[in-house]
């Protein structure tokens, strides 16, 4: 629970369970009942961006320079791909499945499609803004 409590926790997603946030560069899910910590990773070149909690609470995933995925089935995976480097936001769109959108303001900005469960992916679009003013709002 002295994670959670750290003036520089900053939360990324919470479930009635669940709560995933980070301390500057790293992250955790965090039990809220039993405050129990499941460290999430490092993100060397910055804090993790954003976070996604299924709403069963049995995976969570965070993303920034990497992507990191918790599994109550196998546990902690990183995910370092460079098409999937600066995940700026997550969307759960199905019960194993979700959408990432990377860094829209650089070339490589784009929609991919994550399989939990596989860890399959594919890119849905392309998803550029290098030309918009930047904002932390996104419709996508």
């Amino acid at each position: 629970m002295k994670t959670i409590k750290d003036p520089h926790f900053k939360k990324l997603h919470e479930t009635s369970e669940f709560v995933v946030g980070n301390v500057f560069e790293y992250a955790y899910l965090i039990n809220k009942k039993n405050h129990k910590e499941i460290y999430m990773g490092g993100f060397c070149a910055g804090d993790p961006s954003c976070g996604l909690i299924e709403e069963n609470n049995n995976w969570c995933v965070v993303g920034g320079e990497i992507l990191n995925v918790w599994s109550s089935d196998n546990g902690l995976l990183s995910i370092e791909d460079e098409d999937l480097n600066w995940v700026v936001d997550i969307r759960q769109k199905s019960s194993n499945e979700v959408e990432l959108l990377i860094d829209p303001w650089s070339d490589k900005g784009s929609v991919w499609e994550l399989n939990i469960k596989t860890l399959e992916r594919h890119k849905i679009r392309d998803y550029l803004m290098a030309n918009e003013e930047y904002t932390d709002e996104f419709d996508w």
